[in-house]
């Protein structure tokens, strides 16, 4: 069966004056996917990746096109026109995505940037978007474990930190004191997960947690000692500004590293900074 707001995998079954049709293996309906919104050279046959929606009609339209989010996930969209009945949203694909009015948090004006959920309404199998986060949130449920990799993307920035999105499916916070480089917003970012909530949200870091981190910030400093002659002035009493300046990296974090390095005899650390051992 073809799922509704999301990506499926379709055989071109005809080709008519008017536009392609296509078809799944497990159903002998077919979808029509007009020629604007087909890939190049398409032929009868041919099995393609494409999105599934109903048009204003009623209808059911493929494109390849890809949009922001499908139902089930969140995206960062645009008010692109407001209505009595509610919003449109620049959803990425040729096709404006609707927020009803009941379905918005706060009235939404145009040209502004909400966090957008896409959903299938019931009965209708028409799709719809909600700025209405809470509900979703609280009912996450997790296929990911503390310590695991994730897609981060910042969406709003907060006296906290950034608001994210992660994976598409749920959202997170990045918290300012474990930021140590530039975050740039509607950046994909690969980063960790540090805390799955009780309230449904993710407590993310951009950096890699535990052990790990000590041994990728040694190698790190390694590097940097190597491109400065062997020495730098920074050492466990430098300010954490310096060392974020520096290494990006917590200053906690710094002085583990050179720590396990001075173990190891890699380095000295003296007032003067630390330095390679020979």
């Amino acid at each position: 069966m073809f799922e509704i707001g999301k990506v499926n995998s379709l055989t071109v079954s005809r080709e008519t004056k008017s536009g392609f049709y296509l078809k799944d293996d497990d159903s002998i309906d077919e979808i029509f996917m007009p020629p604007s919104m087909a890939p190049i050279n398409l032929q009868v046959g041919q099995t393609i990746e494409a999105f599934i929606y109903i048009d204003t009609k009623g209808g059911l339209i493929a494109t390849d096109q890809r949009p922001y989010a499908q139902v089930g996930e969140y995206a960062l969209m645009r008010v692109v026109d407001n209505q009595e009945f509610g919003a449109f949203f620049d959803w990425g694909i040729e096709k404006d995505l609707l927020v009803p009015g009941n379905e918005q948090k706060v009235k939404v004006r145009n040209f502004e940037d909400h966090i957008v959920r896409v959903c299938l309404e019931e009965g209708t199998d028409r799709v719809y978007g909600t700025t209405k986060l809470g509900k979703f949130i609280e009912n996450s449920v997790f296929d990911f474990a503390p310590g695991d990799s994730i897609e981060i993307v910042p969406v709003q920035k907060t006296d906290l930190g950034f608001r994210a999105i992660i994976n598409k499916k749920f959202i997170g916070m990045i918290y300012d004191n474990e930021i140590f480089s530039k975050v740039v917003l509607k950046k994909t970012y690969q980063g960790y997960a540090k805390k799955l909530r009780e309230d449904g949200l993710v407590d993310a870091s951009l950096q890699v947690q535990g052990i790990k981190n000590v041994v990728d910030a040694k190698e790190t400093i390694l590097e940097m000692l190597r491109n400065s002659g062997g020495h730098s002035p920074l050492y466990d009493k430098s300010s954490p500004a310096d060392i974020k300046m520096a290494l990006s990296m917590s200053k906690q974090t710094f002085k583990n590293a050179i720590g396990m390095l001075y173990k190891e005899r890699k380095i000295t650390i003296s007032a003067e900074g630390i330095k390679l051992t020979n």
